[in-house]
């Protein structure tokens, strides 16, 4: 999540904000730049929003020793960079003295860190992480050599179990750790965990970080997430929807109460959605008339083609929307970051699962339709 915002506004550097002339800086971050030719300029830079602003810049020494420092008023992400695309991430709060030496040819992985316990924690785990995927990377070259041969179904057998088991043993450690030392390190590895089968995990950080950073928003963006998906736990009441049909008649999630109902996010544009109507089509023909009910809430712009779409794809039963894309009500109140979204409700309108499609949402009501 926050790896994929640094890499994505790196491009931004050129509108970086040069405006750090302040003074009383409560923050420092010094050391040195190793391998580099000569002096070089170094940049420290903090994350906000969707771009950039650099707090300070200096060159270094003779020795490569550099110094710089910031007015923090609060914890956040920061980044080190020699003015190129690499850098080194930082987590920094105020008052705090951070000492770090980066290597110029590879700025992600930087030593004698010292000062930021948060900094250290993000290359302690990024190191294993990097270790595991070495290993992966290693089972995937040996599979592509037994692919096509016939060694692939006794060898490539083999290989893709070594790879599952350290995949396991990956996410457990992701989580041990999450779980054990909660924080701002914590947050950069926490998208690696489905949220669906990790959420137990995701709960435990949230609330370490929403209490000690509330005003961080990278953490503020978690606590969305984490209270969305809350809602949607199961065994909890669906929240209410009410919306209008095509025909502009308002129809209340809640009246359908007494049948098994799917919630189908879903929308005209949403060619994922579209392939995914048929297998729903058959199982709503296979299992209406056992109490069966979707209630299809379309994140479409235009009446016309959200009309069209539903006759093209034969789908008929309820269909609500407010037609306001993105912004759709429903859609913010779920949690909705993707389409297709279902969730799949019980008589008394409890979830009992979300995100079920083809094979997975055929056998949940094979099993839950039995007469």
């Amino acid at each position: 999540m926050i790896f994929n915002k640094l890499i994505l506004i790196l491009g931004l550097i050129s509108l970086f904000n040069f405006s750090y002339g302040q003074l009383n800086r409560n923050t420092t971050v010094s050391g040195k730049v190793q391998n580099s030719s000569g002096s070089v300029m170094v940049y420290l830079a903090e994350l906000s929003g969707n771009s950039m602003t650099i707090l300070d810049s200096t060159i270094t020494d003779g020795a490569g020793s550099f110094s710089l420092s910031a007015q923090l008023t609060g914890a956040n992400y920061f980044q080190l960079t020699l003015g190129g695309e690499a850098y080194t991430i930082l987590i920094l709060e105020p008052n705090q003295r951070l000492k770090i030496d980066i290597d110029a040819n590879n700025l992600m992985s930087p030593k004698n860190i010292s000062g930021s316990e948060q900094t250290s924690k993000v290359y302690q785990m990024l190191n294993v992480m990097n270790s595991y995927r070495g290993q992966q990377e290693a089972l995937e070259a040996q599979y592509q050599k037994v692919y096509g041969t016939p060694a692939q179904d006794s060898v490539g057998a083999l290989l893709i179990d070594k790879y599952q088991k350290i995949e396991g043993l990956k996410l457990n450690y992701l989580k041990d750790e999450i779980s054990s030392s909660p924080g701002l390190a914590s947050l950069l590895f926490i998208d690696q965990l489905p949220i669906d089968e990790h959420l137990e995990t995701y709960v435990k950080l949230d609330k370490v970080i929403n209490t000690k950073y509330p005003d961080n928003p990278f953490v503020s963006d978690l606590h969305r997430k984490v209270a969305a998906k809350m809602l949607l736990a199961p065994g909890q009441i669906a929240p209410e929807i009410n919306l209008p049909s095509p025909s502009g008649e308002y129809i209340k999630l809640s009246s359908l109460r007494g049948k098994v109902v799917l919630i189908d996010f879903w929308a005209s544009w949403c060619s994922p959605c579209r392939r995914e109507n048929p297998n729903v089509v058959k199982l709503y023909k296979q299992y209406q008339p056992k109490g069966f009910e979707i209630y299809g809430v379309s994140l479409d712009k235009e009446k016309s083609k959200w009309v069209e779409a539903i006759s093209q794809d034969q789908l008929t039963w309820v269909h609500v929307s407010d037609l306001r894309f993105w912004s759709s009500v429903a859609a913010k109140d779920y949690g909705v970051g993707s389409i297709p979204f279902t969730v799949l409700i019980d008589r008394d309108g409890k979830v009992i699962a979300t995100g079920l499609r083809g094979d997975a949402l055929a056998a949940k009501l094979a099993e839950l339709m039995k007469e």
